[in-house]
């Protein structure tokens, strides 16, 4: 079954059908597209005749169900200077609510209750999400010298139906679902020049050339058991190799060209990644994390206004990077 069938039949599972116009709309494909497959599903047994998913449909849908979600905070977030030198990415305050904690509320509100937080980086001020939302933390020993795909090692044991979440995403609209049905990685409709992937007309994401601009990886990935059993065998073996060390887990996903997973394509405004102090300004300039002693020494010795503070970047990478430059 294609991802447009997929996507087709995972809508009418949450909802009975109206019509293809609304169906077309909902799923972004085009009228065309879902007249064709709601005929190919009928006659496949996944649909009747009232256009209602069939048992058949709904025992799939159980079995590729979302099981857990493994949510990846153990970096420094070097970028984020100088929020970065007291409050860990996750903890972020983004219109009224941690990162973390939103993504959490989001999962909860799918029926996803299962949650791991790899943690490493002031491990500590993730504690509290223990008690208060039922998480289990999960400590990445080498968060310090190695990059997230060893923080994914450690909870490999976890990855089966799982989504898989960077800490310092911020979604406006919820992002998961009761029900998936194929393996995905997000990616968003923006180009961006540092981007190692594009999606191609089969929805596939396939490596792209460098310096020729593809779209922006978001970091949020399903990946049903299929897909997780390759992962887990490719974070053992890129384990070993010190020249991964460096690595972010997406290394797991490439088959020689491409990724063993589908693209899901976003709108650049609907799943944002916080890299530094700016994009949190832009995103919220009440955010209380923007009220650090570092900016506010600034604004008084120059006279300047807290958003006038630009182009700030860190000037030494490690645990005590707290000099950084700014215009």
């Amino acid at each position: 079954m294609n991802n447009s069938k997929q996507d087709i039949l995972n809508n009418l599972i949450k909802e009975p059908f109206i019509n293809q116009r609304i169906l077309a709309a909902q799923t972004g494909h085009s009228l065309g597209i879902v007249n064709r497959s709601i005929k190919e599903l009928i006659s496949e047994g996944y649909l009747d005749e009232e256009i209602r998913p069939t048992e058949k449909t709904l025992r799939e849908a159980k079995e590729k169900a979302p099981k857990n979600a493994i949510i990846l905070a153990a970096g420094f977030g070097m970028r984020m200077v100088p929020i970065n030198t007291e409050t860990p990415k996750g903890l972020l305050e983004i219109k009224g609510e941690r990162l973390i904690e939103c993504t959490i509320r989001q999962l909860h509100e799918v029926g996803i209750t299962e949650i791991y937080v790899v943690v490493g980086f002031m491990k500590e001020q993730y504690e509290y999400l223990i008690d208060e939302y039922g998480v289990e933390l999960i400590v990445a020993p080498d968060y310090v010298s190695k990059n997230n795909l060893h923080s994914l090692k450690t909870a490999a044991a976890h990855l089966s139906n799982s989504y898989i979440i960077p800490c310092d995403i911020w979604c406006e609209k919820n992002p998961y679902s009761r029900n998936e049905l194929y393996s995905w990685y997000m990616v968003s409709d923006l180009v961006d020049d540092d981007s190692t992937v594009r999606v191609n007309r089969k929805q596939e994401l396939v490596v792209q050339k460098e310096q020729a601009g593809g779209n922006a990886m978001i970091g949020i990935c399903y990946l049903l058991e299929t897909e997780a059993e390759i992962v887990r065998e490719r974070l053992e073996e890129l384990g070993r190799d010190s020249r991964y060390d460096g690595a972010f887990w997406e290394e797991t996903l490439y088959r020689k060209d491409r990724m063993i997973v589908t693209a899901r394509v976003v709108h650049a405004a609907d799943a944002v990644e916080i890299n530094t102090y700016e994009q949190l300004r832009e995103i919220d300039s009440d955010s209380s994390q923007l009220q650090t002693d570092a900016i506010q020494v600034i604004c008084e010795a120059l006279g300047a206004q807290q958003n006038e503070v630009t182009n700030i970047t860190v000037l030494k990478k490690g645990m005590t990077n707290r000099s950084f430059l700014f215009s």
